[in-house]
């Protein structure tokens, strides 16, 4: 009873926003955000954040190429590729790239993005900043240093932040994505395939 009090609460105090600006676009207030402790607010500002497990992409000699589907591609795009054919690194690099390629975002965004990427278990990291929003954003992770592991699962999460501004008042808007993949060179099967789960929020200043 106390935890729907706070949400009714929330929910009246929350100012109004002009949701029709930006469609699906969560938008809530720093304060909606704070007050209900992540009861409400954050369940509107990741819509698109999944509550299943997440599936596993398998990168194999006959798909070794990853491209998000379109009709997954409501935040942005990721490319993901791992040769596995003649002759190629046994570290397995893969070359990789995330773009923001959300129109509503983009409009009203008023500032560069910085993005942070990390994966193979936190033995790798990227960082750009101060890049345009909706550049693409590109890196290869695995590496002589840390390679990649046959039949491992591992995970890949970038994350970009920038300044944006609805119907007058400033914000923050954060876009991320998690993938996980695995690689296996040794099968003649076709690659299973996954979307990345992504996530888009928006918290406008009090």
């Amino acid at each position: 009873m106390q935890n729907e009090l706070i949400e009714r609460e929330a929910a009246a105090a929350a100012p109004t926003v002009p949701m029709n600006r930006i469609g699906r676009i969560a938008v809530v207030s720093g304060t909606a955000l704070a007050m209900t402790l992540g009861l409400v607010a954050v369940a509107e500002a990741a819509p698109t954040t999944t509550t299943k497990a997440q599936l596993t992409t398998v990168f194999t000699p006959k798909k070794q190429t990853y491209v998000t589907p379109k009709a997954k591609q409501k935040a942005g795009i990721l490319h993901a590729q791992v040769k596995l054919k003649g002759s190629y690194p046994k570290y397995y690099p893969m070359p990789w790239s995330w773009q923001v390629t959300n129109k509503k975002l983009k409009a009203i965004a008023t500032s560069t993005m910085n993005c942070k990427a990390t994966g193979l278990n936190g033995k790798y990291h990227d960082n750009h900043a101060s890049i345009p929003v909706g550049y693409k954003w590109h890196s290869t992770v695995g590496s002589k240093a840390h390679p990649h592991k046959q039949k491992k699962v591992y995970n890949l999460s970038g994350t970009c932040v920038f300044s944006v501004e609805v119907g007058g008042q400033p914000g923050q808007a954060t876009v991320g994505f998690s993938f996980q993949y695995s690689i296996n060179a040794g099968t003649k099967s076709a690659a299973s395939s996954a979307a990345p789960v992504t996530t888009t929020k928006v918290v406008l200043d009090n």
